[in-house]
């Protein structure tokens, strides 16, 4: 299969930090996939709220943004299909806000982010305030059958010795490498076969 670019890159994430961490959402944080491109996701009362930042995106209708969760939440799927990825249900951890360094409940409606900024919450009122009180996000509210996102994130994983693979040998298929190997091996033939020619001549 192949890949884009923006797929590639979080399959590396995925693969790097599988021995650091025991989750995608804390693979995602540790990576700054997320925070790199303005994005922030919770999941709260059963819905999928995602943030976008206002710096980065016109509008709360920017489609880039959307299109960066939405290729996610593709590969990810894919991913589990192909049995790349393989979640463990029954083991689980609690990430409250996926594309954020750091977070926590203050109050049961309002998650503080890396000790400075804000995130409300309450139903009909989510918004992502920054240090000043100012809103920083636009938010989307989703709820679980229009974009399911579930307990993907926050389950354990593990990943496919094949993907692992993959990205140790920088995305080329089993054929590839081999052809590679061959060539290379091809080349080497040629040129000891050509110094012992040059050799035979010379002595």
């Amino acid at each position: 299969m192949t890949y884009k670019k923006t797929e590639k890159e979080i399959i590396k994430a995925i693969v790097k930090y599988k021995g650091k961490e025991r989750t995608l959402a804390k693979v995602l944080n540790e990576s700054k996939l997320l925070e790199k491109r303005g994005i922030g996701i919770v999941q709260y009362g059963g819905n999928n709220i995602i943030f976008l930042d206002k710096d980065r995106y016109d509008d709360w209708e920017d489609t880039e943004g959307m299109g960066y969760v939405a290729e996610l939440l593709s590969l990810i799927d894919t991913l589990i299909k192909q049995k790349h990825l393989v979640l463990i249900p029954f083991c689980t951890d609690d990430t409250l806000v996926i594309g954020a360094e750091e977070s926590k409940w203050s109050r049961p409606d309002v998650i503080v982010v890396n000790g400075i900024e804000q995130i409300c919450v309450a139903e009909r009122y989510e918004i992502w305030l920054d240090a000043k009180g100012e809103p920083k996000y636009w938010p989307h509210v989703f709820p679980e059958r229009e974009l399911p996102i579930g307990n993907t994130f926050n389950m354990v994983f593990s990943v496919s010795q094949e993907l692992r693979e993959l990205v140790k040998h920088r995305f080329r298929s089993e054929e590839e490498v081999r052809f590679r190997k061959q060539q290379w091996l091809t080349w080497i033939s040629i040129a000891v076969a050509t110094a012992i020619g040059i050799l035979g001549i010379i002595f």
